[in-house]
């Protein structure tokens, strides 16, 4: 473990080498404004996210460090932080905000992804894949958890994709007494297919063709649906004639279908398919305006056919986009404060960061369902 007097610390880079990450030596950040705080991490986790950079799939600068799920204690703040102080234990907002002239907060930056070419507008802030973190506008974007060491990898999964799990629910409309169709079985659609229960559905369809995935879906109550016998949509329908009442897409642009071929529209047009007339889709997969691994021209700029047709005439709804993190993590702490929710059973392995290559391996190649990075004490 780095202490700040030694100013150097372990961090993992991306180097721009596709299915590559580094782990380096570098300065350990400063207090840069008086709204800043200095965060020294005790979990650090991966994200899908960032296997899209890790993978080719997404620009990111470079030499840069990744990481934007990020929990640890405040170990330094500026002068004119008001919320924070030295010693909470806070979850670093994966989505940099500032404070607004009206009193409200803006949107700035993203910590741990630095795409210049989809998000022109948004600063790219170093990530928490590291032993410490500069937050600009600390009391806006740190959330503070209860002190101690429980529930830490819970906590955790406040700073993404808890949040967006619960989002993509709520992009699709869901109330209780719903069926549901979750598209991918990674964390955060592990984690939307768990939250659905959670909401009061009555049944939730799990789709994947990782068989390790499948089997922790089935483990929280969700029925799995495996892609690699045949079409998701219509296995689905088999069980359910009239389709379902919400459908949720996880995945994102980078899908494949049973023959492994990446087709970036397949869940979008199997969720139109597979939904009830009148019903939603929510979808917080990623989707590029640049997509490096896009085959056509038009892929490449996230240009996708879609079934509009089908999609009008049967009074379908979608809603998609990036959740405003803030919003959840409230009600969700709650839910882990009570013991209804521990959304940690997502997590299969921990790693130390001088191991970040072999996690990232293994994320990628679905040896583990989700990866973290622990820092000495926690």
């Amino acid at each position: 473990m780095a202490a700040l007097a030694q100013k150097k610390m372990k961090a993992v880079r991306w180097e721009g080498k596709t299915l590559s990450v580094s782990v380096e030596d570098i300065d350990i950040p400063k207090i840069e404004d008086p709204l800043d705080a200095i965060v020294r991490l005790t979990s650090s986790a991966i994200c899908g996210s960032d296997l899209h950079v890790y993978r080719g799939r997404m620009f990111n600068d470079h030499p840069f460090t990744l990481g934007h799920e990020n929990i640890g204690i405040v170990e330094h703040v500026g002068p004119d932080v008001t919320t924070i102080k030295k010693g909470d234990r806070v979850v670093v907002t994966c989505l940099e905000d500032k404070p607004g002239s009206n009193g409200e907060t803006i949107a700035e930056g993203v910590i741990g992804i630095s795409d210049k070419v989809d998000l022109p507008e948004f600063i790219g802030r170093e990530g928490g894949q590291a032993e410490f973190i500069h937050v600009p506008f600390a009391d806006d974007n740190l959330f503070k958890v209860p002190p101690g060491k429980d529930l830490e990898l819970d906590y955790l999964l406040l700073a993404d994709i808890f949040p967006t799990a619960w989002f993509a629910l709520e992009c699709a409309g869901q109330v209780i007494g719903d069926t549901v169709v979750v598209f991918g079985a990674g964390p955060v659609g592990l984690l939307c297919a768990y939250s659905a229960l959670l909401r009061g559905a009555t049944r939730v369809y799990s789709v994947d063709n990782v068989p390790s995935r499948l089997a922790k879906a089935a483990s929280i109550g969700a029925i799995p649906i495996n892609f690699d016998f045949g079409p998701a949509d219509l296995q689905i329908l088999k069980l359910e004639p009239n389709g379902v009442d919400r459908s949720c897409d996880c995945c994102g642009c980078e899908c494949v279908d049973e023959y492994g071929n990446n087709i970036e529209n397949l869940i979008l047009n199997q969720a139109v398919n597979v939904t009830r007339v009148g019903g939603g889709i929510g979808v917080i997969g990623v989707y590029l305006t640049h997509d490096l691994g896009g085959a056509t021209a038009p892929l490449k700029q996230g240009i996708l056919p879609f079934p509009f047709g089908q999609f009008f005439l049967k009074s379908l709804s979608l809603k998609s986009g990036v959740v405003q993190i803030r919003l959840y993590q409230n009600l969700l702490l709650k839910l882990i404060e009570s013991g209804k929710a521990r959304p940690s059973f997502v997590f299969e392995k921990e790693y130390k960061i001088e191991d970040a290559p072999t996690a990232y391996q293994e994320f990628n190649e679905h040896k583990v369902t989700k990866a973290v990075f622990r820092f000495g004490e926690h």
